[in-house]
């Protein structure tokens, strides 16, 4: 058995580097001007943006554990090594689609470019074509499981980027749904997929601690996509499929209220050209579009809702969801286990 002790405390680790690294960096962006206005806030102010590029030192973590003698060397059915030749691969493709298009402006086509981060999981063989379902158990679907990795990679990576829409959303949602799988895979005995899990568990809450509310660093679309890339690779690798689902249900269901509306794919430049913008904001306080051309989104919902509000309200209405996504996912966590 994994010496859980040894796991969170590397988990720690990764916590203090990510941290610190954090820390230098937005200090290196101010000084280069790598900057983007917060554009909720009255007074607009430039916050360090690309800030998710510290994220790429999680490869160091992961690319070390197969070097730990307590992992063992096969997990449900895969070699640990290609598990982790995966992961690394998989940080480092999102990541870079992310960073270009935070450089050079890729529009449409980092979603197509989307695509590559399937290739690891079939190189490497980083999947187990058997999925459990409430109430009926494990079903093993060995033609159809590459087909759904090739669609859910995509939609994951540009959904987690979608939401990144207010301080600190983005990132309490990926760890909403790192923490049920967590826990699952600690109830489980599954100690390989509960290490791979807290390592991203931590680096999530080391960036969360700059990006909440009011936000000191952007992670921008490197951070989003690389932490998108992340997700679904340790969604496919641990086997937590559905409790990933559950606990993704708001995130999915703003990008797919988005898509809706708009009638297609764009870029936030072409919406607010065409469409405009679902809120404005007016005095700091943020206020849904009425038009019914505007584009829905779960932010509209939240206010259409609740009324207007402030961003640091939104924000912890966003929580709550969040927390709500997460728990319902823990539960149905019972029924497909203990059933």
């Amino acid at each position: 058995m994994m010496n859980i002790i040894a796991v969170i405390l590397l988990s720690v680790s990764v916590f203090i580097l990510l941290y610190i690294l954090a820390f230098f960096y937005i200090k290196y962006a101010r000084k280069r001007g790598i900057l983007a206005p917060d554009a909720h806030k009255i007074d607009k102010p430039l916050i360090p943006t690309r800030g998710g590029t510290v994220l790429m030192a999680l490869v160091i973590f992961y690319a070390v554990l197969p070097l730990i003698e307590d992992l063992p060397r096969v997990h449900r059915g895969m070699l640990l090594l290609n598990e982790v030749m995966a992961i690394v691969s998989i940080i480092i493709i999102s990541g870079l689609i992310g960073y270009i298009d935070d450089v050079t402006d890729l529009g449409l086509k980092k979603v197509v470019l989307s695509v590559l981060i399937v290739f690891p999981f079939y190189v490497f063989h980083a999947y187990y074509p058997r999925l459990w379902i409430p109430f009926i158990g494990r079903i093993r679907i060995t033609l159809i499981y590459p087909i759904l990795i090739f669609l859910a990679v995509p939609i994951v990576v540009n959904s987690i980027n979608m939401i990144d829409t207010h301080n600190g959303v983005m990132l309490t949602g990926v760890i909403s749904v790192l923490v049920p799988m967590l826990l699952w895979s600690l109830i489980l005995s599954d100690y390989v997929a509960f290490t791979y899990l807290i390592i991203a568990l931590a680096g999530a809450i080391a960036l969360f601690m700059w990006n909440k509310y009011p936000a000191k660093l952007f992670l921008g679309n490197v951070g989003s996509y690389l932490l998108g890339g992340l997700l679904i690779a340790l969604i496919i690798i641990s086997g937590l499929e559905f409790i990933a689902f559950v606990a993704m249900l708001p995130i999915i269901l703003h990008g797919f209220y988005l898509l809706t509306s708009i009638k297609g794919m764009m870029t936030r430049q072409v919406i607010r050209s065409k469409v405009g913008g679902p809120v404005v904001v007016e005095n700091g306080v943020i206020k849904p579009v009425l038009d019914e051309k505007a584009p829905f989104t779960l932010t509209r919902l939240l206010i259409l809702a609740y009324g207007p509000m402030t961003e640091k309200e939104l924000v912890k209405r966003y929580y709550i969801l969040f927390a709500f996504s997460a728990t319902l996912a823990f539960i149905t966590g019972y029924f497909i286990y203990m059933i």
